[in-house]
């Protein structure tokens, strides 16, 4: 361990640190864990969760309820509480973790207001930040639509009820669907605009900005459903320069006016020529799990800095052990490649040690495994597995993702591979 490491594990090396989520990085946080001597409870409505698999201890109780997480914090003398990706339990447990006194990344209305499409769309047009264009419901009514349009829940994920419409027959069924993934019934409507674009990625440590990548992002397109999810993920976009030139400035000012102090947080931004519309954030890690090209690029452990905030009320995020592997390829460029399942129910799992085993994987982390039903929802919830993988060129790029096509397969009960690919391999080239 280096001095500063030491230093660290001074101060957190004994404390009892709860988990409310985590379980797509959970061999990111038992390295951390191990490393500095942290005790680790898992909670949830499940022990099947990932996190209950690497905790010391483990309690079967509900994350979103307020009165039975603050008995259980006070009674097994937690000292700090991580969230992982959760977008529910981050709204409950922020608001408990307030009344305890205990130390939060974020408050409940900072997490609303990037949260909710509406009014974070609100906020970027305050800082001048590029929007697509929205309609209104009576708008629609009295002077039409200029087709084609998107329907989304204003507070919905993982392109869950997002519609394109080309008609006043699609827009009515798309409405709906919006509203049926709200879970406040309210939606978006807003002109199509090219959905190719970049996702961007900062950390804030005392309320200062720090810039974690910029990547471009290869969507897809389900035919059945309509929607759109992402194919391809690939750190670093040659937009960095100007992306940060254009609106660094602007985003520096959206975080102090919401009074963002800590944590991290991702913003989808379209790019379509020379034109950007900002679409939607999240004030948590990325769903294609974004700590670890971050921490290989950049060197933030984003997981260690919230770890170790919950556990002192300090920041801190350089000078963590790393999560990604030692003595890793260091090539140029970093991918996230989602593999996608069919509708089944899976009954085996090939090809998982031989996608790990290749120098250039950084980590394969599975979401689906034996016994798991996969359901038609044209989201992003049908990715079985993410492959995380570095490379130098177009070449090597399209080669490791033909050889997790060679290897990787979900068996059903007729033999039947479930793995499918969306993304058009042979007709792809790097932006």
């Amino acid at each position: 361990m280096t001095k500063v490491q030491n230093e660290i594990k001074k101060k957190i090396a004994g404390k009892r640190l709860l988990l409310l989520g985590g379980s797509l990085w959970k061999e990111a946080i038992k390295k951390i864990a191990s490393e500095y001597e942290i005790t680790l409870v898992a909670t949830g409505n499940s022990k099947k969760a990932g996190i209950f698999e690497i905790a010391d201890e483990g309690y079967e109780v509900n994350s979103t309820d307020a009165s039975a997480m603050k008995r259980l914090i006070i009674d097994k003398k937690i000292d700090g509480v991580y969230m992982g990706g959760n977008e529910n339990v981050i709204k409950s447990a922020c608001a408990y973790l307030e009344e305890l006194n205990m130390p939060c990344y974020c408050k409940k209305e900072q997490w609303e207001v990037l949260q909710d499409k509406r009014k974070f769309k609100a906020l970027c047009m305050k800082h001048h930040l590029p929007v697509a264009l929205q309609y209104g419901i009576q708008e629609i009514k009295n002077r039409g639509i200029d087709y084609p349009v998107i329907t989304k829940p204003a507070d919905g994920c993982g392109s869950s009820g997002f519609t394109v419409c080309q008609n006043d027959y699609e827009l009515k069924i798309g409405i709906e669907k919006a509203k049926e993934n709200s879970p406040t019934n309210n939606i978006i409507i807003e002109k199509y605009v090219k959905n190719d674009g970049v996702v961007v990625f900062y950390t804030v440590s005392g309320g200062k900005l720090y810039f974690c990548g910029l990547e471009d992002k290869y969507p897809v397109r389900y035919e059945k459903q309509g929607s759109y999810v992402g194919g391809l993920f690939v750190f670093e976009s040659d937009l960095v320069q100007e992306f940060r030139q254009k609106f660094e400035n602007n985003l520096a000012d959206l975080v102090k006016d919401i009074g963002i102090r800590e944590g991290s947080f991702w913003i989808e931004v379209f790019h379509d020529g020379e034109k950007y519309y900002f679409n939607e954030a999240g004030y948590r890690y990325g769903g294609s799990a974004s700590i670890y090209p971050i921490d290989y690029m950049y060197g933030i452990n984003q997981v260690a800095a919230d770890i170790y905030y919950a556990l002192t009320g300090e920041s801190l995020i350089y000078g963590f052990v790393s999560i990604v592997p030692e003595n890793v390829i260091r090539k140029k460029y970093y991918a996230v490649y989602p593999i996608y399942a069919k509708k089944g129910e899976i009954v085996q799992v090939r090809g998982v040690s031989e996608v790990e085993q290749c120098p250039e994987c950084i980590t394969f982390i599975t979401k689906m495994d034996k016994g798991d039903i996969i359901m038609d929802s044209g989201t992003f919830s049908q990715v079985a597995a993410l492959a995380h993988f570095v490379f130098d060129n177009e070449y090597e790029l399209k080669s490791f993702i033909e050889k997790v096509h060679d290897v990787y397969q979900l068996l059903d009960s007729n033999d039947q591979n479930l793995v499918c690919n969306m993304l058009d391999i042979k007709n792809l080239s790097l932006k």
